[in-house]
């Protein structure tokens, strides 16, 4: 199998990072913007949509047209507070509560009111999903497996989410999960196909920035740091390192991931305004031109029917 690149989009509302936040999806008419570059590039995004975005006109419109030229997958990804049918949980202010923090009842309801939402717009059987806020558990993978999914991309590798609380519980340790694809047997075969995440260690050259910024690196270069394959987070000298440990592993595929209100000025803590959106677009091009000379675009889909070909 030749080597792919996989970008999944959080396709959701505006800053989900404000807790107490209206939820807007002006960040849709932002969206075209990104699927444009991805096709220069032969990329397919997997638009990861959760029920607030599957009520915006504008990205039904766009998504509807992508899918009937097969440039991108529509998936499920599902925030708890914003799905119907509504519970306590739901407006607890200042949290976002994890699924999984609900009766299995409710849980399955939601799963499912989406999963038939999604369906119904798009016309198409919905296979793939992430959960909201990566928060996983048994029970919810044996939920997907029931509605037919046979795709989760909600494992962050050596990620421990336990400390980050939503209504009441923490959420998913992700510390000891493989990095590469795997079968959830037990919970009806679903692959997982993890967020690219590797631990790196190494000592920046550039200390420019002052005492604490050595100090931090110091710290790196012995206990390491979790690079995500994420735009947000990690800078161009942080992607060649992972692509560079990927490489060296035996894993078929990289995957990325963004939220699609990153793509919008404001739209979240990490772009506010359009020339960091210019710069982001200027660095994504750098970055989509040097995968794809190792890698080809594959949804999740596509990735799936692969590995299943390749038993």
């Amino acid at each position: 199998m030749k080597k792919k690149f996989i970008i999944t989009i959080d396709t959701e509302s505006d800053n989900q990072w404000d807790t107490n936040s209206k939820l807007t999806t002006a960040n849709s008419r932002f969206i075209p913007r990104f699927q444009k570059l991805c096709e220069k590039y032969g990329f397919k995004p997997v638009y990861l949509t959760d029920y607030t975005m599957a009520h915006d006109d504008f990205f039904i419109k766009f998504a509807r047209d992508c899918l009937n030229r097969g440039t991108c997958e529509i998936g499920m990804h599902l925030h708890a507070w914003d799905t119907p049918p509504f519970n306590d949980y739901d407006n607890k202010h200042g949290a976002k509560p994890y699924l999984i923090e609900y009766s299995d009842e409710i849980m399955y309801e939601k799963l499912s009111n989406i999963t038939d939402l999604l369906e119904t717009i798009f016309q198409r059987k919905m296979v793939s999903h992430r959960a909201g806020r990566w928060a996983t558990n048994t029970k919810y993978f044996e939920m997907l497996g029931k509605l037919g999914y046979k795709i989760d991309c909600s494992v962050t590798p050596g990620v421990d989410w336990s400390k980050n609380k939503g209504a009441i519980l923490g959420g998913t340790d992700y510390s000891n999960h493989p990095s590469n694809h795997y079968f959830i047997q037990e919970n009806y075969n679903v692959l997982e196909v993890p967020v690219t995440i590797r631990k790196l260690f190494f000592l920046p050259i550039d200390i420019h920035n002052g005492k604490y910024e050595f100090m931090k690196s110091i710290v790196r270069k012995f206990i390491g740091k979790n690079v995500w394959f994420r735009p947000s987070q990690n800078s161009e000298g942080d992607f060649q390192g992972l692509l560079n440990k990927v490489e060296s592993e035996n894993c078929n595929y990289i995957e990325f991931m963004m939220h699609s209100s990153e793509l919008m000025p404001g739209g979240s803590p990490y772009f506010i305004n359009e020339e960091e959106i210019e710069n982001l677009y200027k660095n994504l091009e750098k970055l989509f031109i040097d995968i794809s000379k190792k890698y080809e675009g594959a949804t999740l889909e596509e990735y799936y029917k692969e590995v299943i070909n390749e038993l």
